[in-house]
């Protein structure tokens, strides 16, 4: 049984004149995010959390403080923590929140600069009208006049500075809440027909045949649909069909939400992504009518993803995404993460948040993920072009080949030239899973004419529950064991020298970690081909 979105509540206040024309606020689109009543309670307090970073206004508006980052006075000025007031369902939520969101209307001209990047201002309109059932319970014709003459500017200031947003999600999300605007307010058809027609276009953009997204970032599928999905249904409730460029992209997106998705829900961390967000992709997966297994192999987006027995292996097998989409793409060319029953072993860094820059360039190196790097240099170069740091100088030619043995067995052949230009040496890599899922083999191979005392460095990173447990006995082969929490042992083991180094693991929602990693090193002329093993022992 497929399961609907329940829309918000109809509005039936009087109408006024705004906008050049009379507009009333007609319906209350749903919001899918994540809410937690418990929140309200430290709002009306005067505590606002949000990035991991917390400001007490002391009775003051929060719109008054100095924002200790822009992460934070984004968050602030999105209004998103709304729904954690409305999911509170009490008096003094609501009167808290209307409170709050007549103090931001009645300045809205003279907040920060940051209140008015467009990505915030589209998440602004998408949750005003969301939680515009809390906001204007009770309220007074004064502030529903207010409230909707704000909705009107925001559409404008939307339209106007659709162009303005970043190539990408950011822009996708502007034509997103254009549209809601135009969908929610009465007598604003034109502008509904337009946001929709640059949301159409922005999905024959963005959106590639197999459902991943140009960037490549997984992150970038679930925010999309946590915003696609909702407009779908506010176009059915005003009595539409939806365009057919936003039912195409919900029906080849939900598939490859499966397809980077762990068996313990975690998202694999490519291109931004982190493992954050369970809630999320649970609730995204949920509208999925489908419910059919993920593809093998997504040919557009370049990931491969194996299965045997409870193993899951999924691997990044393309270039970097095209230069105006790479903002957020990170230098993992042929990095994999590897999950079995549930738990994950092997995966990558994952991302921190945007105020720690000079972590969330490391978190985009090559290091930061579970592949080979030649002589401490990225497969890609990372450039600063304005206020945006893009990959630059990446793999121009990435291979891959994929076969399966009668007994089930799964063999990736791939490789690289990331290196080729400046290092002279093309990284292959290949991986074999076996049929029952309790073995990885890997053979890492550096080819062409480049200095035989290239240092090289295999790096598998280590989930952080997994605990480790190093030989004393070396009379025995180089060898680290993997201790899962179900008690489980998995044996690594190399045919070069293996070490055991300390790993920092980035997720948007808990910030950083330490973690370990397991480092193979060595030099090309030692070593012209590394072999290494991982495989269940107990």
């Amino acid at each position: 049984m497929s399961r609907r979105l329940r829309l918000g509540t109809l509005i039936g206040t009087p109408a006024f004149i705004g906008g050049g024309g009379r507009s009333q606020l007609l319906i209350a689109p749903p919001d899918l995010r994540t809410a937690d009543p418990t929140i309200a309670e430290e709002v009306y307090s005067g505590r606002f959390s949000f990035a991991g970073q917390w400001v007490e206004t002391k009775g003051k508006s929060p719109f008054e403080m100095i924002p200790p980052s822009s992460d934070w006075a984004e968050e602030l000025h999105g209004f998103g923590w709304l729904r954690h007031l409305k999911a509170a369902a009490t008096p003094v939520a609501r009167s808290n929140a209307q409170v709050i969101v007549h103090d931001w209307m009645s300045a809205e001209r003279r907040h920060h600069a940051v209140a008015w990047e467009p990505p915030v201002a589209a998440r602004r309109t998408m949750s005003l009208l969301s939680q515009s059932a809390l906001v204007l319970e009770g309220a007074d014709h004064d502030f529903y006049r207010l409230y909707v003459r704000s909705m009107l500017r925001h559409a404008h200031f939307l339209r106007k500075s659709f162009y303005a947003a970043e190539p990408g999600l950011p822009r996708l999300q502007v034509a997103i809440a254009l549209a809601m605007a135009g969908l929610c307010l009465s007598r604003q058809e034109r502008l509904a027909k337009r946001g929709l027609e640059r949301v159409s276009h922005e999905i024959g953009v963005q959106f590639l045949p197999d459902g991943g997204h140009i960037s490549r970032s997984p992150a970038a599928i679930l925010e999309a649909l946590l915003d696609l999905l909702p407009l779908r249904q506010t176009v059915v409730a005003r009595g539409q069909h939806p365009p057919e460029a936003i039912l195409g992209a919900i029906d080849r997106a939900m598939p490859m939400l499966r397809f980077f998705r762990h068996a313990d829900g975690a998202f694999a961390q490519f291109n931004g992504a982190s493992a954050g967000g369970r809630d999320q992709l649970s609730t995204v997966l949920a509208y999925d009518e489908a419910l059919g297994k993920p593809v093998a192999s997504a040919p557009y987006s370049a990931f491969e993803r194996l299965e045997a027995g409870e193993a899951a292996l999924i691997v990044d097998a393309g270039p970097p995404p095209p230069l105006a989409f790479s903002a957020e793409a990170h230098a993992g060319t042929l990095a994999f993460e590897f999950s079995h029953n549930g738990q994950r072993l092997i995966i990558n860094c994952g991302a921190p948040r945007a105020r720690y820059e000079a972590l969330r360039r490391a978190a985009r190196l090559t290091a930061a993920h579970s592949t080979a790097t030649l002589a401490d240099t990225s497969s890609s170069r990372l450039e600063t072009e304005g206020e945006r740091v893009l990959l630059v100088s990446g793999p121009k030619r990435v291979e891959r080949n994929r076969r399966q043995e009668k007994d089930g067995t799964i063999l990736l052949e791939l490789s690289h030239d990331g290196y080729a230009k400046t290092l002279g040496f093309v990284h292959r890599r290949q991986l074999v899973l076996s049929g029952n899922g309790l073995a990885l083999e890997g053979r890492d191979l550096f080819e062409g004419n480049g200095s035989e005392r290239t240092p090289f460095d295999i790096r598998f990173h280590l989930e952080p529950s997994v605990g480790v447990e190093v030989p004393e006995d070396t009379d025995m082969p180089p060898h680290i064991d993997l201790v899962l929490s179900d008690g489980a042992v998995w044996r690594f083991t190399a045919d070069q020298p293996l070490a055991l180094e300390e790993s920092t693991i980035f997720s948007l929602s808990r910030g950083s970690g330490r973690s370990l990693q397991i480092v193979v090193s060595g030099e090309v002329g030692d070593a012209h081909a590394v072999a290494w093993r991982l495989a269940r022992l107990a």
